[in-house]
């Protein structure tokens, strides 16, 4: 269900279904969503396989309504999901477990008992060992109309009814199946997401710390002490020529078998090609930093009037508090300020300025090496 496809090349990843994405964008998405609900999501789905398997001879006889907490969980997920890329475009279908239970209707149903030799002491032996092809239980999709179906809640569980024939304990044996495939998915969906709040976010924190990009040496120690930073499933790649406006080119084909692979591998080309996702000191939102001077802000507006990005706003508080702190520039501004009024009173030409900043950039790079004292250098600039 959370299956990923994706060609990459020149920074940019493309869908399957025409849409092309910055290298990094999708994985700023997941960064930047709320996490409010993760943690009540992952403790449903994680006692989930627990609770509806079947198999066990302590499974619970009100299996319905624990079905129903679950199924309401996995629904959310699936709407998490489908506000995220690139599963934004996919049709999830609710109900899964409505489904799933109907299709298997006569396993839940009233027992009826024929002649069995088995006994329920032998539950668990003769379950393993009944027939059982792969299923899937995304193929047992009755309607979407849910209404149709019996409630989860009416459903209640009778081991003994399994053994009242043989397809029924096969039935039980492929909705076991059908189970385990469904909760490891919906467990292992959610543990990624929260892996990129609990671990992929504190590494790249850790990665940019100071203003600059991370050295290879710096993303090896990183690396190693973030032992968490690792993919939950697996990919395979190839190439494939695909149809752009400037015509075809030849991409990198990767195919994720869980959303964790898929960024993993997002995060690792970010680090790879200097795309860095960096947050903003200012706003406290994620962007990239893609392969210029480092900066820990960003170039989002923060007024319109006039217009001033974040970058600006730091920019400006960073040069007022050198002012504050550092003679020599105190007296550069002054400086400056001196010269800019006799430009705009007429009384220097603009070419005049223009040689006077050079002249006092240069005296103020030599006050901060030393090689000037802050008396001469402070006569000089007036000049």
């Amino acid at each position: 269900m959370f299956e990923i496809e994706a060609h990459y090349h020149d920074r940019k990843i493309y869908l399957p279904d025409g849409r092309v994405y910055p290298l990094g964008v999708m994985l700023l998405r997941y960064f930047s969503m709320s996490s409010y609900v993760l943690a009540e999501l992952f403790d449903v789905c994680e006692r989930a396989k627990s609770e509806l398997n079947i198999s066990s001879l302590y499974c619970p006889a009100d299996i319905g309504e624990r079905a129903q907490e679950i199924e309401f969980a996995y629904d959310s997920i699936m709407d998490i999901a489908k506000s995220l890329p690139p599963h934004d475009t996919k049709h999830f279908r609710h109900g899964l477990l409505r489904n799933l239970f109907a299709y298997y209707n006569d396993i839940f149903d009233e027992p009826f008992y024929e002649d069995s030799e088995f006994e329920v002491n032998d539950y668990n032996e003769h379950f393993i060992s009944a027939e059982s092809t792969p299923v899937s239980y995304e193929e047992m999709y009755i309607t979407e109309e849910l209404n149709e179906l019996r409630k989860l809640s009416d459903y209640e569980f009778d081991s003994k009814k399994v053994f009242s024939n043989y397809e029924n304990r096969k039935d039980a044996a492929d909705f076991t199946t059908c189970i385990e495939q469904m909760t490891t998915e919906f467990l292992t969906f959610i543990e990624d997401i929260i892996r990129v709040k609990n671990i992929f976010m504190p590494f790249v924190d850790e990665l940019c710390d100071h203003n600059c990009y991370p050295t290879t040496q710096k993303v090896i120690g990183t690396f190693q002490r973030y032992t968490g930073v690792i993919s939950s499933g697996s990919m395979c790649m190839g190439h494939t020529v695909i149809e752009t406006e400037k015509g075809p080119i030849l991409c990198e084909t990767y195919r994720f078998t869980s959303l964790g692979a898929f960024l993993y591998f997002e995060l690792f080309k970010c680090i790879e090609e200097k795309f860095m996702p960096v947050r903003c000191k200012n706003c406290g939102r994620w962007f990239i930093m893609k392969n210029t001077t480092f900066s820990h802000f960003c170039k989002r507006l923060i007024s319109s009037n006039p217009p001033k990005t974040c970058r600006d706003h730091a920019m400006s508080h960073n040069f007022k508090e050198k002012l504050k702190s550092d003679p020599i520039w105190e007296i550069y501004n002054r400086g400056y300020k001196q010269h800019y009024a006799r430009f705009m009173k007429g009384k220097m030409t603009k070419a005049e300025f223009s040689e006077w900043g050079e002249y006092a950039i240069e005296l103020r790079t030599k006050a901060a090496d030393g090689e000037l004292e802050i008396e001469e250098y402070q006569r000089l600039i007036r000049i």
